[in-house]
């Protein structure tokens, strides 16, 4: 048990190098001993990063299931259609599995991975790294103290910002269910709907509705004269919110790295992006508002629970700046914050105080500093190496069946949608 415990990534993308490189910061805990991905790249870089012997190299999940076990577990990257069909067979072969979420795309594949997971007794953790955060920890202690009473209304708002809305969700790999398996409410939403699961524990949901469209990126909304790529043929380019010169070169967002990533040049030199961008195969030069959008911009859903408290979440795509809200109701008082401004304010029922409330502030910014998932992607490695170990682990851990109940809002929420609303039971 004191050994480092060994871990294959399967899906070497960005999301689980980020977990792989906390074995380079924490050896004496874990090291990557394997490593299987399509890409011959992204293998040659982890075995240089982890150094990785050939034999643990592999382009499928079944070449590595066909050689006898050499770890303790995989941290599985693959994208979100391949996430029950690769960790079923790894289960099956004896590892259990930290997975990137959504763990399934519907609810079939759901049950099929819940089912295999309690057939073979084997650990399968999903990433919702936000119950990691500070911000969100704190808020769940306070509403188990019971300071603010019993929950009446969760209300739950998720901004998605200008720029990473048009890189991954109108351009990108993400903009259509053919692509990403899924529509934009389970691919970018699922860590808020496991929030709000979360944060009414075993208080179920009983009935769902949601109602979604795309308003925004359609031809109608095109700038005059519009073309159909940003550097090509479009006059209008230099005025455009969406211009892809003035997103991913002249003002390189956080999410533009995403770009070059997925075209397989990591860190091309500025003349090279913009010869990429000239290419009119490029997707990620294309007029946003000419790319046949086959997901939502925006989306509301309404949730009662088993006990009569209500719950809505908000999906806006395309907004000013990045940002997750929260406004809990309690028959004692009220918890008001913004996750990305890392404090929250409880406000509780005072009637002999000046205005009839209590205020307070909860900072969180010392543990976050500034981090985007508040430094949880970090804290959910250290909890499945803790749970692999057979130690106690955190608050925030979450089995399978527990994240089975924010995936299914998703499922039943598109279901509502796509037929105008229509409520559905839990």
């Amino acid at each position: 048990m004191n050994q480092p415990l060994r871990i294959i990534v399967v899906g070497m993308g960005a999301r689980a190098m980020i977990y792989a490189r906390e074995a380079l910061l924490h050896p004496e805990l874990f090291l990557i001993t394997g490593v299987v991905d399509v890409s011959l790249n992204r293998i040659r870089t982890a075995q240089r990063l982890f150094r990785i012997p050939d034999d643990h190299c592999f382009t499928s999940v079944d070449e590595l299931t066909a050689v006898p076990r050499f770890a303790d577990a995989v941290i599985n990257g693959t994208m979100d259609p391949q996430h029950v069909s690769t960790t079923i067979p790894l289960l099956r072969h004896g590892y259990d599995v930290l997975l990137e979420k959504p763990f399934a795309v519907n609810q079939k594949e759901a049950d099929l991975l819940l089912h295999c997971a309690e057939e073979t007794g084997r650990i399968v953790m999903v990433c919702h790294v936000l119950r990691y955060a500070p911000f969100y920890r704190e808020i769940q202690k306070l509403l188990n103290s019971g300071e603010i009473g019993k929950v009446i209304h969760i209300h739950m708002n998720e901004q998605v910002s200008y720029f990473h809305e048009s890189v991954s969700y109108v351009r990108g790999k993400y903009a259509s269910p053919e692509l990403c398996g899924s529509g934009m409410l389970l691919s970018k939403c699922s860590h808020d709907l496991d929030i709000m699961a979360w944060l009414m524990k075993e208080n179920l949901p009983k009935t769902v509705s949601s109602v979604g469209s795309v308003i925004q990126f359609i031809p109608e909304m095109a700038p005059e004269h519009a073309g159909t790529h940003c550097l090509l043929n479009c006059p209008a380019e230099r005025d455009c919110i969406y211009s892809a010169k003035r997103l991913y070169i002249e003002n390189p967002q956080r999410w533009a790295n995403n770009i070059w990533h997925d075209i397989g040049t990591e860190t091309p030199a500025i003349e090279e992006k913009i010869r990429l961008l000239h290419n009119k195969d490029n997707p990620y030069s294309r007029c946003v508002y000419r790319c046949g959008l086959k997901i939502v911009d925006h989306q509301s859903i309404l949730i009662q629970f088993a006990d009569g408290a209500t719950g809505t979440f908000s999906m806006n795509g395309g907004a000013s700046a990045s940002g997750r809200n929260i406004h809990i109701t309690g028959t004692k008082g009220e918890i008001i914050g913004n996750f990305e401004s890392e404090y929250f304010t409880v406000h509780k029922i005072a009637p002999g105080s000046p205005g009839g409330r209590t205020s307070r502030i909860i900072d969180v910014s010392k543990d976050q500093h500034g981090n985007p998932h508040g430094n949880g992607d970090q804290a959910i490695v250290q909890d499945f190496l803790s749970i692999l170990r057979g130690e106690p682990c955190s608050p925030c851990c979450t089995t399978l069946a527990d994240s089975m109940v924010g995936h299914k809002l998703v499922f039943l929420a598109e279901a509502s949608r796509e037929n105008s609303g229509e409520t559905r039971r839990y």
